[in-house]
């Protein structure tokens, strides 16, 4: 009923459908709207940045591949665009000289929702080409991503950082290396900085980013059905120093995730990664790294291996199916009273065919003098899982 009213017809209960068309501004759209209101967007190409502060609206296309909010070309021979300014922007330009520095400061996104009063809702449309991400929200309760497509941006594909009640469904993102050293954006689809995050991120599609699915100092998902392929790490599942948005002062203890009914094949890209850019990874099927209480089980983890472009480093990231880390934070690294991530521990693995991965199908980390590694803390189990080859080399007979 509410898809059939004219454009801007208050429904039932208060709320109200604007309608864009082509030629037609998104942003403005927006602007008009008020918390609770839905925007469909009609078929066509809009090139747009949108902004929403405040606000909780659902922003529904016509389709992934008929609705289309791009930006210009730009990369290694077409400089950045000039960017307008606006209040998402200038909310991270403000973090950033307070010294938070954030994972979304980088221009523009496809649709970026901050700080919204009541849940937001995309679904059916596709972004392009944006330097920041496609769909992105931040302190969010209640954001929900549904069917929608994602090409070549810089950060994330569908990001949701310091919110809750997360729904990430359905969505196909595709990453593109414009030219930077082994860069093709950090993730398809992210959770980050979120405590008590209760994220469902099921039956998406990643390929050709640095990390398929990255979850990072955020607590409690399902992450199922999931086909993950042609990234340097299929799934990353990373508990972090301290958080970064909205700000560094807090921390969450990175974990209580399961793992089921995905597919990670084949994630042999090779890519520089990390802030520093100091890490070298390909290969990686999945990646559990200084979480708790995480659960691997019936997934296909198949044919990831490692790919060293000619001239480039080796890689200094474990590698193999599923790998399972504990990493030291570098000395001095660490703000003053941040403890850092604890161990990689409560680990259960069953039921998983992880085969043909190289240069290990499953490799549980270990202190290595002279490197940042550490033992695997308590409660790591495996049982009934089809592998080959593993560190310990016990683990695949049991």
């Amino acid at each position: 009923m509410v898809a059939a009213l004219p454009a801007g017809t208050a429904a039932a209960g208060g709320s109200s459908t604007i309608t864009v068309r082509p030629g037609e501004s998104i942003q403005a759209a927006v602007d008009r709207a008020s918390s609770g209101d839905t925007i469909k967007i009609a078929p066509g190409t809009y090139q747009e940045a949108v902004c929403v502060v405040g606000k909780g609206l659902k922003i529904i296309g016509s389709g992934p591949n008929t609705t289309l909010i791009t930006w210009p070309e730009w990369g290694a021979q077409a400089p950045l665009p000039e960017v307008t300014s606006n209040a998402c922007l200038e909310a991270h330009e403000r973090s950033d000289a307070e010294g938070n520095p954030t994972t979304l400061s980088d221009d523009v996104s496809g649709i970026f929702f901050l700080d919204p009063d009541s849940p937001v809702t995309v679904a059916k449309l596709g972004t392009r080409n944006h330097p920041a991400s496609g769909i992105a929200a931040w302190g969010a309760d209640g954001v929900t991503v549904t069917a929608t497509s994602g090409i070549a941006h810089e950060r994330y594909g569908v990001v949701a950082a310091d919110s809750t009640n997360i729904t990430i469904a359905g969505n196909v993102e595709r990453g593109l290396d414009r030219g930077a050293p082994w860069y093709s954006g950090t993730g398809g689809i992210s959770v980050g900085d979120s405590d008590g995050a209760n994220a469902r991120i099921t039956a998406n599609y990643v390929e050709g980013y640095n990390l398929g699915i990255f979850f990072r100092e955020s607590r409690g998902a399902k992450i199922a059905g999931n086909k993950l392929t042609g990234n340097c790490v299929g799934v990353l599942v990373f508990d972090d120093a301290q958080t970064e948005v909205p700000d560094t002062t807090r921390q969450v203890q990175g974990g209580d995730v399961t793992l089921t009914a995905n597919a990670s094949i084949a994630n042999n890209r090779y890519c520089i990664a990390g802030r520093d850019g100091m890490q070298r990874v390909s290969g990686v099927g999945m990646s559990i790294t200084n979480a708790d209480s995480v659960r691997v089980v019936g997934n296909r983890i198949t044919d990831n291996q490692v790919t060293i472009p000619a001239g480039e480093a080796p890689i200094n990231y474990p590698a193999g199916g599923l790998v399972l880390v504990s990493f030291a934070p570098p000395p001095g690294t660490l703000p003053p009273g941040v403890t850092g991530p604890g161990l990689v521990e409560n680990v259960e693995v069953k039921s998983n065919k992880i085969l043909d991965n190289d240069p290990l199908d499953v490799w549980v980390t270990r202190a290595i003098p002279g490197t940042l590694l550490q033992e695997a803390g308590p409660g790591i189990t495996f049982r009934n899982n089809k592998c080959r080859v593993s560190d310990p080399a016990e683990i695949c007979a049991r």
